[in-house]
C-alpha cells in the first residue's frame, strides 16, 4: 500500500505539470452537460469550447438500457490527454406495477424423487410426515394405518403418461405425478395424484386429480369400497402434504434481509411453470421493486429474458437470474441505502487519508462515495459488467471539488468450484464539477496511477463477491408448509449470454433435512 501510494504521490505531481502545459498549449476543456440523469432515450448532449471543437473526440459506451457514458477527450501537444464523461440511466425501464417475470427457480427430479424417495428428497420429507401424521389412525372399516408403499413424486408430460389424460384432463404445461400405495390393516389404497399448477401474479396452487382404488384383504366386505371412497381419502392425503410442499419448493426465493432494515422480496408473476418429463420443475418469479425517493423517474433498466439453458440432470436445486433481476436487485439496494452503506463501511476515504504517506505528503483528502444512480450489470465477452457512477468530495487544502467517479467491475466464470468467479477492476475515471452541469477533468494522472495497479484488487474483490453469494444462498431455507429445510451446502455461479443480454446461473447444491 505505502510503494501504491509512493507511486501517488509522483502521479499527482505529474498531473500539476501536465495539467499546468495542457493551459500552457491553449482551451481548456470544459464540458457543458445539461441532460437530466434519467431518460427513456439516449439524450446526453454537451456543448465545448469552439476553439477545441474540431480536436475532441467522442466516445459512447453500447448502446441500448441501462448506464450510459458519453466521454469527451482532447489531446495536446506533448502527448497529454484530458478527458471528462457524463452518465444518464437510460430506458425502456421495469415497471413496479406490472408482474414481470426476470428469474425461475429450478427444482431437478434428483430433489423432488431420486427414484427411491431416497434421503434428502422432498418425496421422503413427504413419506415421513405423512406416516407421521397417518401412525395410529383408523378408518372404519378399513382399519389402523400401517404404512406407505412405493411413494414416487416424477415432474411429468401428457405426452409421456396419456393414460393420464382421462384424470387430468387437457393439461396446457406439465404437472407433478405422484403415486403411492397407503396400507391399512385391511385396505390397500393405490394412489395416483396429478397435481397440475395453476399460477397468477399473486399466487401459486394446484389443481388436483385424483385416481384410487381400494383392494381389501376381506372380499367379504369390498362392497364396502364405495362407503370408504378411496378418491376422497387419496384427494384428502393430496391436500394434507404434497400440495403445500410443492408450493413451498416452486415457491419464489424467500425473502432475504439485509443490514439496516431492508429486505429483498420476490414475487409470483405473470407467466406460467415450465416442467420437464422427469428432468425439472421450473417457476418464474419477479422482483418486488419499490418507488425511488430521490427521483421517481429512476428505475431498474429492462432487457427482456436472457438466455436459459436446460439445467444437468444432476441439478437438485437452482436460479437463473436475468440481467433484468440482477438490475432489480442492484437498484433495490441502491434505492435502499445498502449500498452507500456498504461504501462506508469500507472506508475507502479513510484509509487514504489516514494512511501516513497520504497525510505527509499530500493535501487532498476525501470523502465518503455516494452512488449518483443505481449500479448496472450488463454483459460482455469475458462474462458480466457492473457499472457505477458515484459523488465524492475532493478537498485540496482550502479548496474542495466535487468529482464523479465512474467505475466498472468485471466477473469472469470460471465453472470451478475452487475458483467460482474472478473479479476485476476495469475502469476507473474521474471527471469534476465546476458547477452542477458543468464538468472539468481533474486528477487523471493519480487516478491512472491506481487503474495501473488494478490486479492488487483481484483476490480482495473475489472473495467480496464469494461472501456475497455465501451469505445471500448458502445455509437452512425454511417455509411454513414444507415439512422440512432446504440445507443449501454451496452456490456454484456460471453465466450463459449473448453479445447483449445474459443470464446467470446459480447451481446449489443441498438437500431436504430430516422432518422438522
Amino acid at each position: 500500500m505505502k510503494a501504491l501510494l509512493g507511486g501517488l504521490v509522483v502521479a499527482a505531481h505529474a498531473a500539476g505539470f501536465v495539467a499546468l502545459a495542457a493551459r500552457c498549449h491553449g482551451s481548456e476543456l470544459v464540458v457543458d452537460v445539461p441532460a437530466p440523469p434519467v431518460s427513456p432515450v439516449l439524450a446526453i448532449d454537451g456543448a465545448v469550447p469552439p476553439a477545441l471543437a474540431g480536436r475532441i473526440a467522442i466516445d459512447d459506451s453500447a448502446p441500448g438500457p441501462g448506464l450510459h457514458r458519453r466521454r469527451w477527450s482532447v489531446r495536446y501537444r506533448g502527448g497529454a490527454v484530458r478527458s471528462v464523461g457524463a452518465v444518464q440511466l437510460v430506458g425502456p425501464f421495469q415497471d413496479p406495477a406490472a408482474a414481470r417475470c426476470v428469474g425461475r427457480a429450478i427444482v431437478g427430479q434428483r430433489l423432488l424423487d431420486d427414484g427411491h424417495a431416497g434421503p434428502g428428497t422432498i418425496a421422503a420429507a413427504i413419506a415421513a410426515q405423512l406416516a407421521a401424521e397417518l401412525r395410529g389412525e383408523a378408518v372404519f372399516p378399513a382399519g389402523e394405518f400401517q404404512r406407505i408403499e412405493h411413494l414416487a413424486l416424477r415432474w411429468a408430460t401428457l405426452d409421456h403418461h396419456p393414460d393420464d389424460r382421462a384424470l387430468a384432463g387437457e393439461v396446457a404445461g406439465g404437472y407433478v405425478r405422484a403415486s403411492a400405495t397407503i396400507v391399512f390393516a385391511r385396505v390397500a389404497v393405490p394412489v395416483v395424484v396429478a397435481l397440475i399448477p395453476v399460477t397468477s401474479p399473486s399466487e401459486l396452487r394446484f389443481r388436483i386429480a385424483v385416481r384410487a382404488e381400494l383392494a381389501f384383504g376381506n372380499r367379504v366386505v369390498q362392497w364396502l369400497s364405495d362407503k370408504l371412497g378411496g378418491d376422497a381419502l387419496a384427494t384428502r392425503l393430496a391436500r394434507r402434504q404434497i400440495d403445500d410442499a410443492l408450493v413451498t419448493a416452486l415457491a419464489p426465493p424467500p425473502p432475504f434481509t439485509l443490514s439496516g432494515g431492508q429486505t429483498l422480496r420476490f414475487t409470483y408473476c405473470d407467466e406460467p411453470p415450465e416442467i420437464a418429463e422427469g428432468a425439472y420443475g421450473a417457476l418464474p418469479f419477479g422482483v418486488a421493486l419499490g418507488e425511488s425517493d430521490r427521483d421517481p423517474r429512476i428505475l431498474p433498466p429492462r432487457l427482456g429474458h436472457g438466455p436459459r439453458s436446460a439445467p444437468p440432470a444432476t441439478a437438485a436445486l437452482a436460479l437463473d437470474l436475468d440481467l433484468d433481476a440482477l438490475n432489480a436487485l442492484l437498484y433495490e439496494l441502491w434505492r435502499g441505502g445498502f449500498l452507500d452503506r456498504q461504501l462506508a463501511e469500507a472506508g475507502l476515504d479513510r484509509r487514504f487519508n489516514t494512511d501516513p504517506t497520504v497525510t505527509e505528503f499530500l493535501s487532498l483528502r476525501l470523502s465518503p462515495l455516494h452512488l449518483t444512480l443505481p449500479p448496472v450489470v450488463t454483459a460482455t465477452h469475458g462474462g458480466l459488467r457492473l457499472s457505477a457512477e458515484a459523488h465524492v468530495g475532493i478537498r485540496d487544502g482550502a479548496t474542495l471539488a466535487t468529482g464523479r467517479v465512474w467505475g466498472e467491475l468485471d466477473f469472469r466464470f470460471t465453472g470451478n468450484a475452487a475458483l467460482q468467479v474472478a473479479v476485476d477492476l476495469g475502469k476507473l475515471e474521474l471527471s469534476c464539477e465546476r458547477t452542477a452541469t458543468t464538468l472539468v477533468p481533474c486528477y487523471g494522472d493519480l487516478v491512472d496511477a491506481v487503474s495501473g495497479r488494478s490486479s492488487e484488487f483481484h483476490g480482495a474483490l473475489t472473495e467480496a463477491f464469494a461472501h456475497l453469494v455465501s451469505d445471500i444462498f448458502v445455509g437452512r431455507f425454511g417455509a411454513a408448509g414444507l415439512p422440512a429445510d432446504f440445507v443449501i451446502h454451496s452456490a456454484l455461479p456460471s453465466v450463459t449470454k449473448t453479445p447483449t443480454n445474459a443470464t446467470l446461473h446459480l447451481e446449489l447444491d443441498g438437500a431436504i433435512s430430516a422432518p422438522r
